[in-house]
């Protein structure tokens, strides 16, 4: 992919959707509106609590009403009384009289029954007016017949209960925000780019101009990529816009000093997290549905659907009560609106954080996957025709040595996502050991495989099923040594600043039940097979055929890092995807990575916790590692003839 080419097609974009009036209108529509809509609503709340104040009821009395009752309703302006009906019920079914007070006095107790219609807001209000009365004439006769049995008032009150609410004004304000916040945010982050998306795709296929941009030497992944950028940058635009028009009339809404927790950096930081795969996703989906229509028309038989899809979960997380947990965390968009209110109601848990922006960036490239799929297909692109003609049927496949590197994105997407709902679903009926051992076994090894299967790549080449050279493998070794040091560095120097010092085996402590040569089976040699087969096999090649070594190294140890859903152990898990990536490469083969995965894990088994190191030791022994095992790698193999 050439990026200055990229970088032309991003300013091309960026300018005609400049001068679209349909764009300008959609980015500026949200910043008039706003202000409007929300002026309007509190005129209209105004005008509607005026008029429902000062709305009279129509009253009718039923049976000899006691004088004190009457009073309290003469005094009351509001209230108008109506003589001389012969069917009230009819009356008020016919919406001439909002409520009948019947009186009855019988065995020395009062009995009054509101006759009235709930689904008119007369009555609703009228009985509203009515009970208040009606209480206080309670009241007034129960220390009327306390005060003639010489009896004191307390008796009426023979539990006093107090209730005192504790919580500060601060946290009172991060409620108030939470109920309304974190849906605007959310859908902004989603809906933002929808106008954008359909201006870049149906707009440009219903005028032709798509054809026009392939008739000149660019690739499709170019054009893609700078659409995609272009949509993102407008869609956060649009959505920065609403945000400080809403900023502006937040202080009308609630108190002004809720403005600060609003502008602290760790919020803006996790919302800036937060939003931006919402952004990436919306984009990446849009665009791609936005290629199904050919007009306009066309187009809004295609997103109404996406819309709703993105506000279902939206509106969901919204709801009252409903907290981020484990499986929340998991299913997207709705995650995000439960962060965001975790944000402002009392903090965020890290793992749940951490889980929730994984799942978001997965099905951000999903997204991005599919998008990516259908600027491929002729018959979408040019609009020849419904299907969409992407070859899933495995007999309509041909032969080839490594899987297309979209299918290995989505591939990738998908099998993260897996895991992450299976260990979360399979954690309790089949506990800790089986079920790591399940999506290892089926889903970071059995299902890269099977897939290589069926799309016919070839086993060998796609997963690097090649002999290595020894000196290649001494050379790992030095390498894995290097980056150990600087791994155990890394722990004495957080040490002090978490609770516990992290570890390379995550479940060491629930295993102790097992024989060491179990242990090491479950912990060293089940992970170095089936995670090297994922990420150093199955993704890597493709990777490094489409984007060359350096980026396939760095995407798979990104990857390889983040599905362990650790913060504290993203650094050192990142720098061993380094070394096996880098060894992968100069190797050639899978085999050395399993070798080192295996050796690292099992070394973190039974490596005493107290081992005497300190920096100076670690970081002499990382600088001499590192030299051999670099020389080693990157001796030239006829060389070693």
């Amino acid at each position: 992919m050439n990026f200055f080419v990229v970088k032309n097609l991003f300013k091309k974009e960026i300018l005609a959707l400049s001068r679209n009036k349909r764009v300008l209108l959609g980015l500026i529509l949200p910043v008039l509106l706003v202000p409007i809509l929300f002026h309007g609503y509190n005129q209209v709340k105004d005008i509607t609590t005026r008029g429902s104040e000062e709305a009279l009821s129509r009253i009718y009395f039923v049976g000899d009403m006691p004088s004190e009752v009457k009073d309290f309703i003469k005094e009351d302006a509001r209230l108008e009384t109506i003589t001389n009906i012969d069917d009230y019920e009819k009356e008020i079914r016919n919406q001439n009289l909002d409520l009948a007070l019947e009186y009855i006095y019988s065995d020395d107790t009062h009995k009054f029954q509101l006759k009235y219609d709930s689904g008119r807001s007369g009555g609703r209000r009228a009985s509203e007016r009515i009970e208040n009365y009606l209480l206080d004439f309670k009241e007034s006769e129960q220390l009327r017949l306390l005060s003639l049995a010489n009896e004191d008032a307390s008796i009426l009150n023979p539990i006093n209960l107090e209730m005192k609410d504790i919580a500060k004004q601060e946290e009172l304000l991060k409620h108030s925000l939470s109920n309304i916040i974190p849906l605007l945010l959310t859908l902004y982050a989603l809906l933002s780019v929808v106008n954008f998306a359909i201006e870049l795709t149906t707009a440009e296929k219903e005028s032709g101009t798509l054809e026009t941009l392939f008739s000149v030497p660019i690739k499709r992944k170019e054009l893609v990529v700078a659409k995609l950028m272009a949509c993102v940058l407008f869609g956060i635009a649009a959505m920065v816009l609403s945000l400080l028009v809403l900023l502006i009339l937040m202080p009308r809404m609630v108190d002004t000093g809720i403005l600060h927790l609003a502008a602290e950096p760790s919020t803006i930081i996790t919302l800036l997290f937060t939003l931006l795969p919402l952004v990436v996703m919306g984009a990446g989906v849009s665009i791609g549905v936005g290629m199904f229509a050919n007009s306009y028309k066309e187009s809004g038989a295609y997103i109404t659907p996406l819309v709703f899809i993105f506000m279902i979960p939206a509106y969901i997380g919204s709801t009252p009560g409903l907290e981020l947990n484990s499986f929340y965390a998991v299913l997207p968009i709705l995650n995000s609106t439960l962060l965001i209110k975790s944000v402002f109601v009392g903090g965020v848990s890290i793992n749940l954080l951490a889980i929730t922006l994984v799942t978001n960036t997965l099905f951000s490239v999903l997204s991005l996957t599919f998008m990516f799929k259908v600027f491929g297909t002729e018959k979408l692109l040019f609009g020849m025709g419904k299907g969409t003609s992407f070859k899933l049927k495995r007999k309509e496949l041909k032969a080839r040595d490594l899987i297309e590197v979209e299918d290995i994105f989505i591939s990738l997407a998908i099998i993260v996502i897996l895991s992450i709902y299976m260990s979360i679903a399979l954690a309790e009926p089949l506990g800790i050991v089986e079920n790591t051992l399940f999506i290892q076994y089926v889903i970071f090894a059995a299902i890269p495989i099977g897939i290589i299967w069926y799309l016919k790549a070839s086993q060998k080449k796609s997963l690097g099923l090649k002999k290595p050279s020894a000196e290649k493998i001494l050379g790992g070794v030095f390498l894995w040594v290097a980056a150990f040091s600087l791994i155990l560095i890394y722990q004495i120097i957080i040490t002090p600043y978490i609770p516990q010092a992290p570890t390379l085996v995550e479940l060491e402590a629930q295993l102790n039940a097992l024989s060491p040569l179990s242990r090491f089976f479950f912990i060293a040699v089940t992970p170095g097979i089936c995670e090297e087969i994922l990420f150093r096999g199955f993704a890597f090649r493709p990777l490094e055929k489409n984007f060359g070594p350096k980026w396939a190294i760095l995407i798979t140890s990104v990857i390889f890092a983040v599905v362990h859903l650790d913060f504290v152990r993203l650094l050192p898990t990142f720098l061993l995807g380094l070394v096996f990536g880098y060894l992968a490469y100069k190797t050639g083969s899978l085999y050395p990575s399993i070798f080192l995965h295996i050796l690292n894990n099992g070394f973190a088994i039974f490596t005493p916790i107290d081992m005497p190191v300190s920096i100076l030791n670690l970081s002499i022994l990382f600088i001499i590692s590192f030299m051999i095992g670099y020389k080693i790698l990157e001796k030239k193999e006829n060389y070693l003839t």
